[in-house]
């Protein structure tokens, strides 16, 4: 018996019909192509191996249901709800979403296209992040990892999203959830999220890292080096420019590579040396990092 085929356990096979009202059932090889399917209610029912090519469902709701091997290929799901359904290999080319929701739902061995389901996200963020996660690592699974990156920055902001309204008790329920420990842990998180995203754009964008090593080589550290500027010597024993404290700065962040002809001092500019180095050396690590993670998902 496959893993699988426990979904069609103490359910009655059946055929799906007007007034689509049904459940504990299975749905099984069946070819629905073209049909329209209106206000189905079904609840805790399997669909197994059901073809639902150009099929228009409207005002569906489905609860606690299975999908199986179905193939969705240009069918459109128009106001339609999916309440803590499983979708297991099922084929979703070119399928429309329009005004749906997909709440406590899950996916393996097969996703929607991200720009198609992004409007049809739920709204509460924390159950938003755990359907986004779910997807997130289906694409992967999948090898798209364009899809799969889509995903995993949508879970990040639903997230941040989750953590921020913790902390400030924006409803209710957050109020009736986190009590005053939860709320302060809920906001380092949200920090240490924000801090993720502005040094390193969550290791997704390099452009980012890129962008912080440079505002680090080549203003805050030289403008800090240029207010010690009285701890620094030149080697020709002239008088330090904001120009040689650029040329230190990058010689500590790239050590080896330049020779700025500067030398510090003073302990002030020792220790801001020796902090832009560790610097430095975490930021070519994090490269590191993202070359690997990138190489992977090719």
């Amino acid at each position: 018996m496959s893993d699988l085929s426990i979904y069609h356990l103490g359910r009655q096979a059946a055929d799906f019909t007007p007034p689509y009202r049904d459940q504990d059932k299975v749905y099984g090889g069946l070819r629905l192509d073209g049909n329209t399917v209106d206000k189905a209610h079904i609840e805790h029912c399997t669909f197994s191996n059901v073809s639902f090519k150009d099929v228009t469902v409207n005002s569906g709701h489905f609860v606690d249901s299975v999908f199986i091997g179905c193939y969705f290929r240009r069918t459109q799901l128009v106001n339609s709800h999916f309440v803590g359904c499983r979708f297991f290999e099922c084929r979703f080319a070119r399928v429309s979403i329009q005004a749906c929701s997909f709440r406590f739902s899950s996916f393996r061995d097969c996703q929607i296209p991200f720009d198609e389901l992004f409007h049809s996200l739920p709204s509460e963020p924390n159950i938003r992040e755990e359907l986004t996660r779910n997807l997130s690592l289906a694409s992967s699974k999948l090898g798209l990892s364009s899809e799969a990156r889509k995903y995993r920055m949508a879970e990040i902001k639903a997230r941040e999203e989750h953590l921020s309204a913790a902390f400030l008790g924006k409803s209710q329920w957050y109020l009736d959830h986190f009590d005053a420990v939860r709320r302060v842990r809920a906001f380092g998180q949200w920090l240490l999220s924000l801090l993720n995203r502005w040094l390193w754009g969550y290791g997704e964008k390099w452009s980012v890292l890129i962008r912080n090593l440079l505002l680090i080589s080549l203003v805050l550290f030289p403008g800090l080096f240029y207010v010690f500027r009285n701890q620094l010597r030149h080697v020709t024993d002239r008088d330090t420019t904001f120009l040689d404290t650029i040329y230190f700065s990058l010689e500590n962040v790239t050590p080896g590579g330049i020779v700025s002809g500067v030398i510090a001092e003073g302990n002030t500019v020792r220790f801001l040396a020796a902090l832009e180095s560790i610097l430095g050396v975490i930021a070519l690590a994090l490269f590191a990092s993202y070359i690997f993670r990138w190489s992977l998902h090719r």
